[in-house]
């Protein structure tokens, strides 16, 4: 925890070899002061053995890369190889590191890349099946400053990301079966972040906050309080952040750590930290139904959309659904999609009636059992959850009125919807 506080800077040393006798942790240790002499010599190690030190290493740029600028020289000296060594990455006779980059933007739009495997661009990789388009594209990365933000706005301005999604045309789909050609635009199911994001945006909870640590949101109750074993002891149970603002950011700054998964977040595919994902799944499964329809997320999420489309819409249950529809389609309402939404209201406006929500509040604390390793005797503890005790919660249905938790149960139809949940 401390860490959070006081965190220190990640630095590379390069000079010569440090005997580290001390238990003390190495990045407390202060880089030492004397940077000159002679860096360590680096050979082959000879079927992996440290003991059998073979040719010497020089440093060098990979000479396997072709169409290359192989004569780029890094210095032998302390100082200045890792400079070097990004002048040769971003050079622009090597085209390498562009065309990657590019391949994995337009892979994030159309949901694949030129090149089919954006971790390959060697032999065994399969080929693109633009290659001038994807030269193209480089080279423009490259002599635009290696703007990201023009890259994007190249891509998506272009006929082919503009393209309809369908109904396809019979020639077309003969034509380009595997719509290789781009010849329409292939709906794409929001990865697991951007569901997250765009459930927080329409109802209004997301904090645009850039930059800072790691928060911690709010994930299904089961899971934050099992137990995970870490060398021997237990983990500390997962407490989200206190207030909604830190909660509610955006999922780029959601901490993650690798034993325990966010089962929203898992359910939609998103990878694990264990191995590389060079392109993500996209399945759809019931319980990803299951999660969206029935979790306490989409509930409050659900709940916070209702009261939002409330306070903004002054007016009847048409005016309000009218604006959750354009907030979360961009659109106008049908008359036939009012109608329906309408009656959907009226029947939960009835149910709510009947019903009164009990307040509830987090654990205070959660009792971990344990056997110990020596003579495996069970003993017991109490874990106290601090955090949870100052805990700001998110609006619940004990803070509003009966029609707006009714009017939650068409929001949550809304966030369940192949229109919010695709891009066509």
């Amino acid at each position: 925890e401390l860490k959070h506080f006081k965190p220190l800077a990640f630095s590379v040393y390069s000079g010569r070899d440090r005997a580290f006798i001390s238990n003390r942790p190495i990045i407390a240790m202060p880089s030492p002061a004397q940077r000159k002499g002679e860096p360590p010599a680096v050979r082959i190690l000879t079927g992996g053995s440290i003991e059998s030190p073979s040719e010497l290493v020089t440093p060098a740029v990979l000479s396997v890369v072709a169409n290359t600028d192989t004569s780029f020289r890094i210095p032998e000296a302390l100082t200045g190889r890792r400079a070097a060594l990004a002048e040769w990455m971003t050079s622009p006779r090597n085209p390498l590191t562009a065309r990657v980059m590019v391949n994995r933007v337009w892979q994030s739009h159309f949901g694949g890349g030129l090149a089919g495997n954006p971790n390959n661009f060697g032999a065994t990789g399969r080929k693109p099946t633009h290659p001038r388009l994807l030269d193209f594209l480089a080279d423009y990365f490259m002599t635009n400053d290696w703007s990201l933000k023009k890259l994007h706005r190249l891509i998506l301005s272009s006929q082919a990301w503009q393209r309809a999604s369908g109904p396809v045309p019979a020639p077309a789909q003969q034509k380009d079966p595997d719509n290789q050609l781009y010849s329409r635009f292939t709906p794409r199911r929001l990865s697991a972040e951007e569901l997250r994001d765009s459930m927080l945006l329409v109802s209004g909870e997301l904090n645009p906050k850039r930059g800072g640590l790691p928060v911690r949101p709010l994930i299904n109750m089961e899971i934050a309080m099992q137990p995970r074993h870490i060398m021997g002891s237990v983990a500390p149970a997962w407490q989200p952040s206190r207030t909604p603002a830190e909660r509610n950011r955006r999922s780029i700054y959601t901490e993650r750590i690798r034993t325990l998964r966010d089962p929203m977040m898992e359910v939609f595919n998103q990878p694990g930290l264990d191995t590389s994902c060079e392109r993500r799944d996209a399945s759809t499964i019931t319980p990803q139904a299951f999660t969206l329809l029935n979790s306490r997320n989409s509930f409050d999420r659900a709940l916070a959309f209702a009261n939002r489309v409330k306070n903004e819409a002054n007016g009847d249950i048409d005016q309000q659904v009218g604006l959750a529809f354009r907030l979360a389609f961009g659109r106008r309402a049908t008359p036939k999609e009012l109608s329906r939404c309408q009656s959907h209201y009226s029947d939960m406006l009835r149910r709510h009636a009947r019903q009164t929500p009990t307040p509830t509040k987090l654990p205070g604390y959660v009792i971990r059992e344990m056997v110990e390793e020596m003579t495996g005797l069970t003993f017991y503890w109490v874990e106290d959850l601090d955090l949870h005790q100052d805990h700001v919660a998110d609006l619940k249905p004990w803070d509003v009125s009966v029609e707006v938790r009714a009017l939650a149960d068409v929001c949550l139809v809304l966030l369940n919807s192949n229109e919010f949940i695709y891009l066509y």
